[in-house]
């Protein structure tokens, strides 16, 4: 349970004496329930000041969201990232980064790939830091707002980076446009009050916040009655965009202005233990009293395999793990690292994805509902055979459009069905004369024998005839529903593949980490101080989403962290 003390200072928050600040800080390590004490925080707030009297940021918008719950009346444009926020109070103004056509016709040599604005606006398009960056101008600018968000004196910028610079402003204001970070900076610069000047701002995830934007809540906290950070320095993971423990921690407040939930209702003793050993390797951080789930857990370790060889006793362990309802979970610190695993995972058809970073299709290949995905089409194809089980139905002319638009039109198709087919949307059945105007005579017969047999005679039937694009795609979720069922398609997988940073604030029963860095990680490492803090601190984020158990699996070179 809570402290007495933590309770206290959780219903003290706003009342405390704000003559040196009104900032309020919740330290929340792993599993301790920081969304839940926030969302409380905010409910007090909306009955004290009313709905139109806060507002609520986060790392997304729909973290943002999960703060307010389902019963706070608070209107949508209090709640959103900060650099949303900075984009309303700017007037919704053009972004630079989602129209670079220009700018990558004039510098080929600095293209930068274009975003989605409003994607990017609500934090869903986040970028790992593992190194792969798609274009030569991506890293260029990636570097340059890390720099800005730090803000660091020119003075000190490589010269480089002063020459990217100043071409990139000048790009911008010949075509009157701003990036995600003069959003920030304007803001910072210009804009003395949030948004409709709210009574009590939130800020979560407030770790990962670089200097700049901590500085702009800062200052709109000011002027609101009071303001509250929450997160975790120990998580302190996106340094790659500029965020530092020290600008999270600094300037220090009141010690009764602090609130720090100890309760962990996540991490065992086992992989605790191991986890705060780890964190305590680092140089800077707020001293908190942190406590396991009362249950033991376990921490394992592999002596030969890593992500090369995960088909081996990996595999067989996290097998066995699965047929006991457990969830799984695969993390590496770079995407690279994942491609071998998740090779693996598919010739055994073991389905999986990455629900927080869901536009990654690598990651999230049975999109199911998609219309067009191979799942998808899979899933109409077997939906009307009665193996489907519960939920069987006959088809609609919107899965007879799915499963047959694809398949190869010689001998298969009558003349002009591809035109038919594709516009097949409706849930109307499929009649006995629409598969007689669709299907080639021998093709129906074929395709009618398949149905009487096993569902699996069905979907074999399918791949014999679809396009030979399509048969490669289909080889994962024909696997999937083959050894595992049909409606194995429409479950939520038990496993989770990603990168440390892509699964912040995931957990699963059983955890996989892999202890491999990048070439840039590793000399991070080595070279220590606060640049070596920041690897452990992602390894200790990693090791902290395992509820039940840890795996630490082999490393496959001298480019690890030792753990």
């Amino acid at each position: 349970m809570m402290s007495e003390r933590a309770i206290g200072n959780l219903e003290q928050i706003g009342q405390r004496d704000h003559a040196e600040t009104s900032e309020y800080r919740i330290f929340g390590p792993p599993g301790t329930g920081k969304t839940t004490n926030l969302t409380r925080q905010i409910q007090r707030a909306v009955n004290r000041y009313g709905p139109g009297s806060i507002l609520v940021t986060s790392f997304s918008r729909a973290a943002a969201a999960e703060l307010t719950g389902r019963d706070l009346p608070v209107a949508s444009d209090r709640v959103g990232t900060l650099h949303s926020h900075c984009w309303h109070a700017l007037g919704g103004t053009e972004i630079a980064e989602a129209n670079v056509d220009e700018w990558n016709r004039d510098n080929p040599h600095l293209a930068i790939t274009p975003v989605k604005k409003h994607s990017t606006l609500d934090g869903e398009e986040a970028v790992d830091d593992d190194s792969e960056l798609e274009k030569s101008g991506d890293e260029a600018l990636q570097r340059l707002n890390r720099y800005r968000g730090m803000m660091q004196l020119r003075e000190f910028w490589p010269e480089t980076l002063i020459e990217f610079e100043k071409l990139w402003t000048q790009y911008k204001q010949e075509n009157g446009l701003l990036d995600f970070t003069d959003l920030i900076e304007i803001c910072h610069r210009d804009v003395w009050a949030a948004p409709k000047n709210p009574s009590v701002i939130f800020a979560d995830e407030a770790q990962d916040l670089n200097r700049m934007q901590l500085s702009l809540v800062r200052k709109w906290g000011g002027r609101a009655e009071y303001f509250i950070v929450a997160g975790d320095d120990d998580q302190t993971i996106y340094t790659f965009t500029g965020a530092t423990p020290e600008a999270f921690l600094d300037p220090d407040i009141p010690e009764d202005h602090k609130i720090i939930l100890k309760q962990s209702y996540r991490v065992p003793r086992a992989v605790h233990s191991f986890a705060e050993a780890l964190i305590r390797q680092v140089s800077r951080r707020q001293e908190k009293q942190y406590l396991p789930r009362p249950e033991d857990g376990a921490l394992d370790r592999f002596s030969r395999d890593g992500y090369n060889r995960v088909d081996g006793e990996i595999l067989k362990s996290a097998l066995e793990h699965l047929e006991r309802g457990k969830s799984v979970m695969f993390l590496t610190a770079c995407s690279y690292m994942l491609r071998p695993i998740i090779q693996v995972l598919r010739k055994q058809g073991v389905p999986f994805h990455n629900p927080y970073r869901k536009s990654n299709g690598f990651w999230n290949p049975l999109r199911v509902g998609r219309r067009g995905s191979t799942a998808s089409r899979v899933a109409a194809l077997l939906v009307a055979h009665p193996g489907w089980g519960e939920g069987a139905r006959p088809w609609t002319q919107a899965d007879l459009g799915l499963w047959a638009e694809s398949l190869q039109s010689k001998g298969v198709l009558r003349l002009g069905a591809k035109k038919r087919l594709g516009a097949l949307i409706g849930n109307d059945e499929v009649t006995n004369e629409m598969f007689d105007e669709i299907f080639e005579p021998g093709a129906l017969d074929q395709l009618l024998q398949a149905y009487e047999g096993d569902y699996r005679a069905l979907l074999q039937w399918w791949r014999d005839h679809v396009t030979q694009d399509l048969l490669a795609r289909s080889q994962f979720p024909a696997e999937i529903a083959s050894r595992r069922g049909p409606r194995a398609l429409l479950a939520t997988p038990q496993v989770v593949v990603g990168t440390i940073h892509s699964v912040k604030g995931g957990q699963a029963d059983v955890v996989y980490l892999f202890p491999d860095l990048s070439h840039a990680g590793d000399a991070q490492y080595r070279r220590g101080g606060g640049l070596k803090d920041s690897v452990i601190r992602v390894f200790y984020v990693g090791a902290t989403r395992a509820r039940e158990r840890l795996y630490i699996c082999q490393a496959e070179s001298a480019m690890r962290i030792a753990i």
